[in-house]
């Protein structure tokens, strides 16, 4: 990270999904707005078994431990490819709180990116609330071709991966 800290990053597993669970009670209300657009008071087993149960290649995902314990999930950054497309997955990202800010989910991305690339991704897009500055941020940040638009509520950007 910017700072010089250390922090281990590696595909998901299934096992990882009490992690997860983990991780989402420790995020701030404003955090979890911003990702999932609204309140939640904790991620669902089914769903904290979904996201952790990938195929590692229509569905890819990539954690980072915690420096302090790494039975700890401090981020997660993941894709699915869609289902009417053969070249395109849906992006979303994911990081504590505290670890905010400090280039951890840039970096994660730009590996996430090499693996959608070896699995013939060519395009994410995210839908992005439009005060969520850092995840736009993040995604400006990888210097790729980009395309905004407003859609139901949200910004979706369309990112190019082919450069």
């Amino acid at each position: 990270m910017r700072d010089g800290t250390c922090v281990g990053i590696r595909e998901i597993r299934p096992g990882d999904a009490h992690a997860l669970r983990r991780l989402v009670g420790r995020l701030s209300q404003r955090t979890v707005y911003l990702r999932y657009f609204g309140p939640m008071k904790e991620l669902s087993e089914k769903k904290a078994r979904h996201f952790a149960e990938v195929d590692g290649k229509d569905r890819f995902a990539l954690v980072a431990l915690d420096p302090d314990d790494e039975d700890e999930i401090v981020a997660v950054v993941r894709y699915d490819r869609e289902k009417d497309s053969d070249n395109a997955a849906e992006y979303a990202a994911l990081v504590e709180d505290k670890f905010q800010g400090m280039g951890l989910g840039v970096g994660m991305t730009r590996h996430l990116i090499e693996a959608a690339k070896e699995n013939g991704i060519r395009h994410f897009y995210a839908l992005v609330l439009h005060e969520n500055r850092q995840m736009l941020n993040l995604l400006r940040a990888l210097d790729l071709p980009e395309e905004f638009r407003w859609e139901d509520g949200a910004e979706h950007v369309a990112i190019d991966l082919r450069n």
